[in-house]
């Protein structure tokens, strides 16, 4: 307790705090940037720009590179699938070629007609059926409308039965591998009635 006639005591000064975070002069003097020395020449742009242009001018020379290794692969790879494709279809063929050198060599040899053509006949049946497993199909033109686009016309011929435009009979066969017309059919196409005969009727 104070005593009366006792001043109180002055108020303590009060004390602000020191930052510990400022640098010390070395630090200071080490984190500024670095200045030129005196009698230095400046930086040189062109010098600069002359770096970068290198930089991507190496980049380039390098993608292109890799670009060629790459396009020199491909055709590799397709070129060997290519052989593969072609040996693929010549092993397909290559029991057609047996079977019609063993009929030639009967045939040769004096075999009965009838058994060397029996022969020939089921090596016809082989080769389409190998024609057919390459996706390989005739086309079917007799007695349809003469079509330029699938149709080679040979020449034509007057038809009692059939008008005028419609193919009679095919002389070449024609092939598509499926949407793709491999070769046109030659045919012959009928030029209608012949003058002073009576036209086709149809029901």
């Amino acid at each position: 307790m104070m005593k009366p006639n006792e001043q109180p005591p002055p108020p303590a000064a009060e004390t602000m705090p020191v930052p510990t975070d400022l640098p010390v002069p070395e630090e200071a003097a080490a984190a500024a940037p670095p200045t030129p020395a005196a009698g230095a020449p400046p930086p040189d742009p062109m010098a600069e720009l002359r770096a970068q242009v290198a930089d991507l001018t190496e980049k380039y020379l390098r993608a292109r590179a890799d670009f060629d290794n790459y396009r020199k692969r491909m055709q590799r790879d397709l070129q060997e699938i290519r052989i593969q494709e072609r040996l693929a279809v010549a092993r397909e063929f290559l029991a057609v070629m047996d079977h019609f050198q063993m009929a030639q060599e009967q045939f040769d040899k004096g075999a009965d007609p009838a058994v060397v053509k029996q022969g020939f006949t089921m090596i016809h049946q082989q080769f389409k059926g190998v024609l057919g497993g390459l996706g390989i199909e005739p086309l079917v033109v007799e007695g349809q409308p003469f079509d330029p686009r699938q149709h080679e016309a040979v020449t034509e011929e007057p038809s009692a039965e059939l008008p005028a435009g419609t193919v009679l009979r095919q002389w070449k066969a024609g092939y598509r591998c499926g949407e793709t017309l491999l070769r046109p059919a030659m045919v012959v196409v009928s030029s209608g009635p012949a003058a002073g005969a009576a036209a086709p009727q149809h029901s």
